[in-house]
């Protein structure tokens, strides 16, 4: 873990593709579903990762969901040939890369996300940051007021698994509070992390390591605040 070192700066969000209106439908985790071939991934054996056997996160539909909040060094959807830039998933709707970021994430998905992931991964957390469950409940009763980013890890390695690292709150009643670059006397850093988590449950075991405000495009350049863990 690195000193923390929170700092605001108001600057624009990683681009983003919009999201499809229509939601993305997703397989179910039933009984019986066998597990992926060791084969589909080089390096990888047939006994179980971190939250369940190789190509879980496959079989369960995460990356079609996480398709719709992409990074800005690739493209949504699988690429069709000769296309130009870096897609996600393929043909079967596994990822392409087993490092796959997300940024904007909504309520939706995170609705989504709480009914399929494996109760081990919402368990788990981002070093300090709050539990994954308490993120995604965070951002699925808030009314569209927080945003969820993180990264997924894909079935190409044994700690296959969702994360999310930072929040965006946009909460009308925040947006007033000052925090300084330098949290000089009078930030009022604490004071805002003290609301956002009150409010929203999140159990962080410390306060997020950089917050800044930001204008996102996949909010539509709507102020809010930032809050990331390292």
């Amino acid at each position: 873990m690195t000193t923390m070192s929170r700092s605001v700066i108001e600057t624009p969000a990683p681009m983003s593709a919009e999201p499809p209106e229509a939601p993305i439908r997703v397989a179910d985790n039933g009984d019986g579903m066998a597990p992926l071939s060791p084969g589909q991934w080089p390096g990888r054996q047939a006994e179980e990762g971190l939250y369940g056997s190789p190509g879980w996160s496959v079989r369960l539909g995460l990356w079609r969901i996480l398709d719709q909040w992409p990074g800005p060094a690739r493209s949504p959807g699988p690429a069709p040939e000769g296309r130009a830039g870096a897609p996600l998933i393929d043909a079967s709707g596994g990822p392409v890369s087993d490092y796959v970021p997300f940024h904007g994430m909504d309520g939706e998905a995170a609705r989504q996300l709480l009914e399929l992931l494996p109760q081990a991964n919402l368990a788990d957390r981002q070093n300090l940051a709050p539990s994954l469950r308490t993120l995604l409940e965070a951002c699925a009763g808030s009314e569209g007021q927080l945003r969820l980013s993180g990264y997924g890890i894909g079935p190409q390695r044994h700690d296959e698994r969702l994360s999310v690292e930072a929040l965006w709150a946009a909460d009308h009643d925040l947006q007033d509070l000052d925090v300084h670059p330098e949290h000089r006397d009078g930030c009022q850093c604490e004071a805002l992390w003290a609301r956002v988590s009150q409010r929203y449950g999140l159990d962080a075991l410390a306060m997020p390591d950089e917050i800044r405000r930001l204008r996102p495009e996949w909010a539509g350049g709507a102020p809010g605040w930032w809050m990331w863990w390292d």
